[in-house]
């Protein structure tokens, strides 16, 4: 089933103060109130998704994942109201409507169970068990510790192991590998995310030491590991699945940060109701599409970042992994060489990992590897898969 990514940012506040923030502003937008965010839905269903070749009735999944700064601070009511209207107005355009969310888990109990009672295991988190960067009020041991709360009261009381992001920055490079530890032990999914050139000046890793880190963490996680690793798990799978011929597989497995057809799946919308292709775009400035609340729809500009369906860098054209890679991020691409058709300065990276999946297939064969992929992908007790989100 073809599917489509909506993701919502509410608000640009946050009760937290982490040093690699991609949402950052020094003055954040207030949350989007429901009124605006009704108007704003409206015109992506009747103007925007049609332009993308998303028709009434056509069927497809849409994946709605709202994310902040943080969920949290948007009033219950108001995040309820939005979340229903949404779920409604898109239900009559496609057969399959989810919805999730991307939370610090830094608040109140009562705030957290009905944010968990809203989007059910659909929810993710983020992590830094060793590291300074994520800190409530200056402090990396009380956002550790309100965190750590939150997560076990959701898995004593609600089932739900969430799923984490990792940031990786020139100092999360250290307990990268640390943290995959942490997750296959205590049996969450977890996604590493090379730090993003977003609202804050960051420390990023070298180039050579992203490929080091990526290559030993899919060395120790490959054939091994209990559960799901990304982006390493989509990259083996969408590899896997090219080498098998299993379109079904491809499919399954296909999307962010690895697919060229951005513009046509995917849509961010900002509190201001600004338009985006994605979130990363967003926190960037990078190519505005319009903006939802006042009915605007940039339709050049957009056709401009579509366009990078068929246009490639040359190196990419003639790389092997192309088909599993898609050319990688758009977003990164833009920060990296100024055009949205060129490569990712994290090109390196993804073909380090490749050269050790194809070895491993060689090695393994494709139906051990493709059996182990299946059973990690399983939900396990007290562990419920969910799409994770591009939000640190």
């Amino acid at each position: 089933m073809e599917r489509f990514t909506l993701h919502v940012r509410m608000t640009k506040h946050c009760n937290a103060d982490c040093s690699y923030c991609s949402s950052w502003q020094e003055a954040p937008d207030q949350y989007m109130r429901t009124p605006d965010f009704a108007r704003a839905v409206d015109f992506i269903a009747d103007e925007v998704l049609p332009l993308m070749g998303w028709q009434q009735g056509q069927g497809g999944h849409l994946s709605i994942q709202y994310v902040g700064g943080e969920i949290l601070l948007v009033p219950k009511s108001t995040l309820r109201g939005s979340v229903f209207y949404a779920r409604d107005r898109f239900g009559s355009m496609f057969d399959v409507v989810t919805d999730g969310c991307q939370t610090n888990l830094i608040g109140k109990s009562d705030k957290i169970a009905a944010l968990q009672t809203l989007f059910g295991h659909r929810l993710s988190t983020s992590v830094d068990n060793y590291g300074t960067q994520r800190t409530v009020k200056g402090s990396p041991e009380l956002y550790r510790a309100m965190l750590n709360k939150s997560r076990a009261e959701l898995k004593r009381r609600r089932g739900l192991n969430a799923p984490a992001i990792y940031v990786v920055d020139a100092a999360g490079v250290e307990h990268a590998m640390d943290e995959l530890e942490i997750a296959d032990r205590e049996g969450y999914d977890l996604t590493y995310r090379a730090v993003f050139h977003g609202g804050k000046d960051v420390g990023a890793a070298t180039i050579p030491e992203l490929s080091a880190l990526y290559v030993d963490l899919f060395e120790r996680w490959a054939m091994r590991g209990t559960t799901m690793i990304q982006p390493h798990y989509q990259l083996l799978t969408t590899r896997l699945a090219e080498r098998a011929g299993d379109e079904g597989l491809y499919k399954a497995n296909f999307g962010c940060p690895f697919q060229k057809n951005c513009a046509f799946v995917s849509l961010n919308l900002d509190p201001n109701g600004d338009l985006y292709v994605c979130l990363d775009m967003a926190d960037s400035g990078q190519y505005k599409l319009g903006n939802a609340i006042e009915e605007r729809f940039e339709r050049e500009v957009w056709e401009a970042l579509a366009e990078r369906r068929d246009h490639f860098d040359a190196k990419c054209r003639s790389c092997k992994f192309l088909e599993a890679c898609q050319g990688g991020c758009m977003s990164e691409a833009v920060h990296h060489t100024g055009s949205p058709y060129g490569r990712t300065e994290l090109c390196a990276v993804w073909l380090a990992v490749f050269d050790r999946i194809d070895a491993l297939i060689d090695r393994e064969g494709i139906e051990a590897v493709a059996d182990w992929c299946r059973r990690i992908a399983m939900p396990k007790t007290g562990r419920f898969a969910v799409p994770q989100t591009a939000a640190e």
